[in-house]
């Protein structure tokens, strides 16, 4: 029988306690400023879940207060999920339920829980939500869906907001340090737009309300060029440049 433990990161084990993403020597920029980013998020109320299997990091959850969402969503009243991942052979034990139910037990006396999702990529998929209780509250282009989990019926659902902003020409580049893995973004971008002689613009997202009304739904990336979305996950110099080429 596997040993499950669920633990929560806090200010007081935050950077004792190795967190889910980003850990390797590789990320280690990255990490270190996930690990203050998320010092500062703890203060408005964020969670960190982090689900143990056999003394192995095997997945987590990332939540905060609806009015503090790194998403370009309005979820006042909501715990809101960021990220939710359960990995590799620890999938089909169950273990995403526990992460969940956790969230779901936290989150009692709120309006419910919320979180975007996608069938593409870098985002859950929305099949566990889907199948505790979860339905679709919005959807928006070029993937995402928001679901809730309703626990007050009279309060608004939450949805995704509609923002409108001027993108410069050429190649604009939001980023945040939400995630370890976008540590090389700003460069790798920068390189290109050097590389192609384009404008290279470097937006940083520096908190939930810039994130909130980022052009890029997914709020803490995205890569742009001429105002159209490119991404909103962490790619290389090549398959950006491969994105581009048809857009020249």
């Amino acid at each position: 029988m596997s040993d499950v433990q669920l633990t929560s990161l806090t200010e007081a084990n935050l950077g004792k306690v190795q967190m889910f993403c980003g850990h390797s020597p590789t990320y280690r920029r990255g990490y270190d400023a996930k690990t203050e980013w998320m010092r500062d998020r703890m203060r408005e109320g964020m969670r960190y879940t982090l689900l143990r299997v056999n003394g192995h990091n095997a997945g987590m959850n990332e939540y905060v207060p609806g009015e503090f969402a790194w998403r370009g969503v309005e979820a006042a009243g909501y715990l809101f999920i960021h990220c939710f991942w359960v990995i590799g052979q620890n999938r089909g034990h169950g273990y995403g339920r526990q992460l969940l139910e956790a969230c779901l037990e936290d989150a009692k006396g709120t309006n419910g829980v919320a979180v975007v999702v996608s069938k593409a990529h870098w985002l859950p998929t929305p099949k566990l939500f889907l199948k505790n209780g979860f339905e679709l509250a919005d959807h928006a282009e070029p993937s995402f869906d928001l679901l809730v989990r309703r626990f007050n019926p009279n309060a608004p659902p939450p949805r995704f907001k509609r923002n409108v902003s001027k993108i410069p020409p050429g190649l604009t580049l939001y980023h945040s340090d939400q995630c370890p893995y976008t540590q090389n973004m700003p460069d790798s971008v920068t390189k290109v737009g050097e590389q192609l002689k384009v404008p290279v613009r470097i937006i940083r997202v520096d908190s939930a309300k810039a994130a909130q009304e980022s052009p890029c739904l997914y709020g803490t990336l995205g890569y742009f060029f001429n105002g159209e979305l490119l991404a909103y996950r962490p790619v290389g110099t090549e398959k950006l440049l491969e994105l581009l080429k048809p857009k020249l």
